[in-house]
């Protein structure tokens, strides 16, 4: 009887939770949604930087293999000029409009061509690797190589590719090529020095310049 009647007791005085408690108790809960809605917006942003990253690491090493795959077996190479005022049988290039930039043209001994051109599409540009199985006829897949990159029109394209010599015990030297003309001597115009700016101001996950080194490799 005796412990029937303290326990009767105890649950009267068992009152719950004061307003102060509760009050307490909500804060705190805010306070934690809040730190775990800012840990997961951090870690979002994080996440999608680190994939554009990602994605132009993944560019930068396909357009590198590209352009030293494609040079290597080159019988010749062709730098047009800015004016692009070429017949189009004389490089590889879907347009010479403002909007596109062709950079080089890379001939082979069986009569095809690669040509390495920029485009400009919402004030950015991009880098494209054009297939031409019969001289001047850009033909079959077109394949980004890079975006995000000055416009086609930018001074920055002007000594994009330039001429490079490797002399016997010297060092590396580059100079500008001799425009509108194909150069196929190996002695001459041995490989070429690939300049592809930074990307443009505008894109947040920004690159340095790429510089990819070329060379003809023919017996």
């Amino acid at each position: 009887m005796m412990k029937k009647m303290k326990i009767a007791t105890i649950l009267r005085k068992d009152e719950g939770l004061s307003l102060a408690e509760i009050l307490v108790s909500v804060g705190l809960t805010g306070l934690l949604a809040l730190g775990c809605t800012q840990l997961a917006l951090a870690s979002f942003t994080s996440a999608s930087y680190t994939e554009a990253i990602a994605m132009k690491s993944v560019d930068s090493g396909n357009a590198n293999r590209m352009v030293t795959t494609d040079m290597e077996s080159a019988s010749g190479f062709l730098v047009p000029s800015k004016s692009g005022a070429l017949p189009a049988t004389s490089q590889c290039t879907t347009s010479s409009s403002n909007s596109v930039r062709p950079l080089v043209t890379l001939a082979y001994a069986n009569g095809n061509m690669v040509g390495y051109e920029v485009r400009t599409n919402a004030d950015s540009g991009s880098l494209w690797r054009i297939a031409c199985p019969t001289a001047g006829n850009p033909t079959g897949t077109e394949q980004l190589v890079r975006k995000n990159l000055p416009i086609a029109t930018s001074t920055h394209w002007d000594e994009a590719v330039l001429c490079a010599t490797y002399p016997a015990g010297g060092s590396l030297t580059s100079a500008r090529c001799d425009e509108d003309s194909m150069l196929t001597s190996l002695v001459t115009n041995p490989g070429i020095v690939f300049t592809i700016p930074a990307s443009n101001p505008a894109v947040k996950a920004s690159t340095s310049v790429q510089i990819i080194i070329a060379a003809r490799t023919l017996a």
